[in-house]
């Protein structure tokens, strides 16, 4: 781990798989769990994250926008600080609104779930 980051990983190796989950990923079962109890995992009852912002990302697409557009901005993209980057993302994330993407991906998860069941359903040629 980099001494300015965050987070970390877990691995579990055994003689059949090596699995592996981000501090990230296992935040978001706990809170599964909690929202929906210890099954959560089971079928029907899950939570999927559509989107995530990472800084990292943010940070690259800073030196890419500055680099593409040299009238854009007079500071080079490594005067924006980290502060800067979690600052910025803090005020996309409070008013981005997201309401119509996120009704849109549980019209076509239902369609998908129901194209899953007739293929199921569909009679072996």
């Amino acid at each position: 781990m980099r001494p300015d980051g965050f987070g970390g990983m877990a691995v579990l190796v055994t003689a059949d798989a090596i699995k592996g989950k981000s501090t990230e990923d296992i935040l978001g079962d706990f809170l599964d769990e909690a929202e929906h109890g210890p099954l959560a995992a089971a079928p029907g009852l899950g939570v999927h994250v559509l989107l995530r912002l990472h800084e990292a990302k943010v940070r690259a697409q800073i030196t890419q926008i500055i680099e593409a557009d040299e009238t854009l901005t007079p500071i080079a993209a490594g005067a924006v600080t980290d502060a800067d980057i979690h600052a910025g993302c803090l005020v996309v994330v409070e008013r981005m609104e997201l309401t119509e993407a996120q009704d849109s991906a549980v019209f076509k998860a239902a369609l998908s779930a129901i194209h899953e069941a007739e293929q199921r359903l569909a009679p072996a040629r």
